[in-house]
């Protein structure tokens, strides 16, 4: 916006700017998204031959990400209030962590506000004259956990050199054999509307009575309207259109919506809706339950 005073820039426009301040020897920051690899390979040709090319990874937690969007006001491309999660969502799902052999000299990564906070002190100190030690700094270990959306239970592996996309592992188990056996299983099918009381101690396992061998299934919990200050029927309408966009893309694959209670009103109408959409009970549907104890 600040390329456009105040409007909705181009990447063009940034461009421009940014060619213009390096012929004249200047440093040059350029706040964009550039999830993706291809999104930011024309600014990292573009200095390349000129300059020295750092990225900065704001890698902060999704949650955060979305809790800002949603508050957004006057935003001016649009992202601001409950769809600003969706698209916040789709795009976390497509990032791409950036690498040496991109052209980068050197990469920061930033986990927190106060890493944040550390690497623009460092940028705002250096002289005309001073320059950062090259290389990655900040990486966690590809198996570490990092969120996706606001999907906290699952682990995302770094891609490999050739990898196009990140892979996702299955869903932790517990390590502590002190636990005994798992929990109780799911011996009816969940219906595609109403609630299913699964409250149990222990491990909730979603049965093979419950989920065809057929199917890999993907749970995901339910947002807390509290905390996002979304709409209820809002937030329900974007899940259903978001499940069925993502089911008509995807032939075995089950999505599971999962909550603590059975008194959730978004389950109730995100079941409502589903029914309205006739998506398929089989493809999608709701559990109760701790989800960072659920297992297939």
């Amino acid at each position: 916006d600040i390329i456009a005073n105040g409007k909705a820039g181009t990447k063009v426009q940034c461009l421009k700017k940014a060619s213009d301040a390096l012929k004249e020897r200047k440093n040059v920051f350029i706040d964009r998204c550039n999830l993706e690899r291809g999104q930011r390979a024309e600014f990292i040709q573009l200095g390349k031959q000129q300059a020295d090319v750092h990225a900065v990874v704001l890698d902060l937690p999704a949650q955060l990400c979305i809790a800002r969007s949603v508050k957004r006001t006057e935003h001016e491309g649009g992202l601001k209030g409950g769809s600003a999660a969706a698209v916040v969502n789709r795009m976390l799902q497509k990032k791409e962590m950036p690498k040496l052999n991109e052209g980068f000299s050197r990469i920061s990564f930033c986990h927190t506000e106060a890493d944040v906070e550390d690497s623009v002190d460092t940028y705002r100190k250096l002289g005309p004259s001073d320059s950062l030690t090259p290389g990655c700094f900040g990486q966690r270990s590809s198996d570490a956990k990092v969120q996706v959306g606001i999907m906290k239970f699952l682990k995302k592996l770094q891609p490999s050199e050739n990898a196009d996309v990140c892979q996702v592992s299955d869903f932790e188990k517990d390590k502590e054999a002190k636990e005994g056996p798992s929990g109780e299983e799911l011996k009816e099918p969940i219906p595609s509307s109403g609630l299913l009381d699964t409250r149990v101690k222990g491990r909730h396992n979603l049965s093979k009575d419950v989920f065809v061998a057929d199917y890999y299934t993907l749970a995901f919990p339910s947002i807390s309207t509290s905390d996002f200050q979304f709409s209820l029927e809002k937030a329900s309408e974007i899940i259903v259109e978001e499940v069925s966009e993502f089911l008509s893309k995807t032939e075995n694959l089950r999505l599971v919506l999962v909550d603590l209670t059975e008194q959730s009103r978004i389950l109730a109408m995100v079941n409502a809706k589903a029914v309205q959409r006739k998506i398929d009970k089989k493809r999608f549907c709701t559990f109760v339950g701790d989800i960072t104890r659920l297992y297939s």
